[in-house]
Order: structure tokens, then C-alpha cells, then sequence
């Protein structure tokens, strides 16, 4: 099991370095897997109570949890080849609130390789706090603005992605002859306030993806798409979906850029998320299965 140590914990930023092996964040490659890369950024907060963790702990106490709005992840495509056997990550937060205090603040993350400090992983998450009875957005709490007020405008970021989510991701129009994938969603994909897991969206993608590929519906994209390195995925929240919900996948690939897929789950004909995925062409070439 992976060792987590506490190096930073202030309003500024949180660090922690992870060392240890590799367990259940595989794909069939046998590598790092996109949809479970989310989960263990989050899933190291777990100790200790470090800021991240503590916070989702507190809100939900005070009725106040919080959903995500929006998250990109932007992948250096070594971290899908990355120490089949043993790694050593320093995992580094920075919670950012919103203007005034606002409903939503943005969690940044960035993962680094402790001993070159390349960056491997990207990651931006925008949240919002509801009150669970009335479902509608709350301001955030007193104690949280304080918690993590900005320390200075010159707050080095930790990469450039955005910040703020301001601007408002509208899917595209899907054709109606676009590739088409249904599924079932699982009680064992969801979270703990049984929706939907968000790392279960991701995954359900590229599932519908690979099949859109085995049959020769995409361009460039002829197996199985676990294989082809995710440069980045962007993903809109929209609505929520629960177990034994059927999910239908519409894919549309770019014609601009033919590296790009777009995904739209809806449940009922009610969008649930939007995905925006970015794949490199050049294939795994080794797999250790």
C-alpha cells in the first residue's frame, strides 16, 4: 500500500509525497489508467485530515456538501507508462475561492515525479456548495473564506489551466447518425451520496470510444482506445444519474482535429456530462499482460 507523508498543509498550498506500489489503478495495458488517475489525486487527501479532505468532512456536517461543476486533467503521456512496479509522487493542492467568497472555489492539483519534478498530471476541479435540502447553491462558509482567503495576488500558480471555469462549456449538436453506446450504471460505480461516481463518466467514454474504434466509425483510431495515451479530458457536469440508470454515449469526433472526441452522456434524453477528450496517435507499445 502506498505511503503518504504530509509535507505542507497551510492556506497557501498542500504537499504530500506518495511512495510505495502500484494497486487496483490499471487498465489493460496493465498501466495507469485516465479514469483512475482523478481518484488517487484525491484519494492520498485521505490522511491525516490535510486540508482537501477535512473541508468535504466539515460540509457535509453542515448540510452543505459540495458536487462538481467542471474538472480538466492534462496528462504528460509518460504517467501511462510510468513504474509498472514502484513509484514515488510528490501531489501538490491549492484551493483557490471564489470572488467575494462566492458558491464555488476551485481545487488545483499537480502531480510531479519526486525525483526529476516532471509533471505528470494537471489537474483543475471546479466545485460548488448546496444546501442538500433545497439543492441550490449556497455561499461558501465564513470559516472556509478564512480558511484559504488568498494569501497574495502573487500567488504562484501551479499550472495554467484555468482558474476561474467562467466560461460556460455548451455541448455541440450531436447528429442523429453519430456512434451511439448504451450502458448500465453499477452500484459499485457510484460515490458515497450514491450518484454516479465522477471517474465513472471518464471510463464510460472511453469504453464507448474503443467500441466506436473496433468497428471502424473513427478515423485514425482502429483498437482498442486504452492504448492510445490521453493527452487531456475535460469534463461538464450537467445532471446526475444513479444505479440501474441506462446511460447513452454519443460520440462525435472532431474535423478539424481528428485527435479530438467529444462525448455527450445523457439518461432519459436529459444531458448528464459533457467530455471533451484529447488522445494521442502514437499506441502503447508494450502491454505486460
Amino acid at each position: 500500500m502506498p505511503v503518504v507523508t504530509v509535507l505542507k498543509d497551510d492556506a497557501e498550498s498542500t504537499q504530500v509525497r506518495v511512495e510505495g506500489q502500484i494497486y487496483n489503478f490499471d487498465n489493460r495495458t496493465g498501466f495507469w489508467s485516465p479514469w483512475s488517475l482523478s481518484d488517487f489525486v484525491v484519494g492520498v487527501s485521505n490522511v491525516d485530515n490535510i486540508s482537501p479532505v477535512s473541508d468535504y468532512m466539515r460540509a457535509d456536517v453542515e448540510n452543505t456538501p459540495v458536487f462538481q461543476k467542471r474538472q480538466i486533467l492534462r496528462f504528460n503521456p509518460n504517467i501511462f507508462t510510468y513504474s509498472k512496479l514502484k513509484f514515488k509522487f510528490h501531489i501538490i493542492h491549492q484551493i483557490q475561492p471564489g470572488e467575494n467568497g462566492g458558491t464555488s472555489y476551485v481545487w488545483n492539483s499537480v502531480v510531479k515525479d519526486v525525483e526529476s519534478q516532471t509533471v505528470l498530471l494537471e489537474r483543475a476541479v471546479k466545485l460548488v456548495t448546496i444546501d442538500r435540502t433545497t439543492r441550490k447553491a449556497v455561499e461558501l462558509p465564513k470559516w472556509f473564506r478564512q480558511k484559504y482567503h488568498d494569501p497574495s495576488p502573487k500567488m504562484e500558480r501551479l499550472n495554467d489551466l484555468p482558474d476561474s471555469f467562467k466560461t460556460i462549456f455548451n455541448p455541440p449538436d450531436f447528429p442523429p447518425d453519430c456512434y451511439q453506446w448504451r450502458t448500465t450504471v453499477r452500484y459499485s460505480d457510484l460515490d458515497f451520496n450514491m450518484h454516479t461516481h465522477q471517474s465513472v463518466y471518464t471510463k464510460f467514454c472511453l469504453d464507448a470510444i474503443t467500441s466506436a474504434a473496433l468497428k471502424g466509425k473513427l478515423r485514425y483510431f482502429n483498437r482498442d482506445i486504452c492504448f492510445y495515451p490521453l493527452e487531456s479530458v475535460d469534463i461538464t457536469f450537467i445532471g446526475e444519474s444513479f444505479a440501474e440508470d441506462e446511460l447513452l454515449v454519443n460520440i462525435l469526433q472532431d474535423t478539424c482535429d481528428q485527435t479530438i472526441i467529444r462525448c455527450l452522456i445523457e439518461n432519459n434524453r436529459k444531458p448528464v456530462t459533457y467530455l471533451v477528450l484529447k488522445l494521442g496517435l502514437t499506441t502503447l507499445s508494450v502491454s505486460k499482460l
